[in-house]
């Protein structure tokens, strides 16, 4: 029997670097086909996988994306959450596999269920559990849910190309990353990366906002479970299509708290004077991030039934357990990364 395939998008970014790691280490049987965007990724590639093929291209190529599907058992698309002309081009390809059709793995985030029901920097008890929420988080409006148009457009388009897909949905995801490329989050590094540029910590109003947090390893293994499941028959246990849907959320914390945990260690290496944490209205923190709103000002509340019915068994630290290695990486690239990305993972 020959090795399955797997195609991988996102190996420069933070979550596809750790996820190929991961299966590199666990799975070194699998033949792993990589994309990335020019010969300089590709030797960064190589020079830390030797065993990995490589494909040059990007998401934009269509022919492309078709036909690496086309070769694939599993496709885990991890380079963007709302790249949705890659959702359909590279189902369409999977639907070509022969005998049957590859499975797909797209990544999307929490930041879809971002509400403030009681107001910015308050909690709100709003709770989304993947199973018996289904139907409401598959009926969400686009409007003001970000990563929503993707998902459907996973959901549209498996039906049309009778290909079974999957849908991961991490929320703030922690840890400085062990990849080839791009090691750093979004949500707690940008908040770093301004403590330390303003030299105090703050907070949206009055920080009692809740979202759910998960290690990056524990990311990289629930994407590796879903295709361990896709490579068994019929799909293994796992639910795919209309059902595949899984969060992979891990405990729970409060904005107000990861503001004081950050200003607390700046502190304790010297890297700000003071451990105060102010509280600053939507438009003084959105004059620090645009997206200030979004990834520090709402609620994010999800559970991940599905994923634990599945087996999957996170292990890595806890979000204040990772916050020092993220604030002194920024510490020691402030300056030199930027801000303003996109929700590419």
């Amino acid at each position: 029997m020959s090795a399955p395939r797997v195609f991988v998008t996102g190996v420069s970014g933070y979550v596809g670097g750790q996820t190929v790691l991961r299966i590199f280490e666990k799975h070194p049987e699998w033949r792993v086909v990589i994309l990335v965007r020019n010969e300089e990724q590709k030797k960064i590639v190589l020079a830390k996988w030797p065993e990995a093929e490589v494909v040059i291209g990007d998401l934009d190529d269509k022919a492309l994306m078709v036909s690496e599907g086309s070769k694939a058992d599993v496709v885990l698309q991890v380079a963007s959450a709302d790249h949705i002309p890659a959702v359909k081009t590279l189902i369409e390809g999977l639907s070509q596999k022969k005998p049957t059709p590859g499975y797909f793995i797209q990544v999307t985030g929490t930041g879809m269920l971002n509400n403030v029901l009681n107001g910015f920097g308050q909690a709100s008890g709003k709770v989304y559990h993947d199973i018996s929420d289904l139907a409401e988080l598959t009926s969400l409006p686009i409007e003001n849910h970000v990563h929503r148009d993707v998902e459907m457009a996973v959901l549209d388009a498996q039906k049309k190309f009778k290909v079974p897909t999957a849908i991961l949905s991490p929320p703030t995801i922690h840890g400085v990353g062990k990849g080839p490329m791009k090691t750093r989050s979004i949500q707690i590094p940008f908040m770093a990366e301004s403590v330390l540029k303003r030299g105090k910590g703050f907070q949206i109003l009055e920080g009692q906002n809740i979202w759910d947090a998960t290690h990056i390893d524990d990311v990289a293994s629930a994407f590796i479970l879903l295709a361990e499941e896709a490579l068994k028959p019929n799909g293994g246990k796992a639910q795919w299509g209309d059902n595949g849907y899984y969060f992979a959320g891990g405990p729970e914390f409060k904005w107000g708290q990861v503001a004081t945990a950050i200003a607390n260690f700046a502190v304790k290496e010297g890297l700000i004077k003071s451990a105060e944490v102010d509280k600053l209205s939507v438009a003084d923190a959105s004059e620090l991030h645009p997206w200030a709103p979004l990834i520090w000002g709402g609620n994010c509340r999800s559970r991940s039934d599905r994923l634990l019915q599945l087996g999957w068994k996170p292990q890595g630290p806890s979000v204040f357990e990772s916050i020092p290695s993220m604030v002194l990486e920024e510490a020691k690239t402030l300056g030199t990364q930027s801000s303003t990305v996109t929700f590419d993972k």
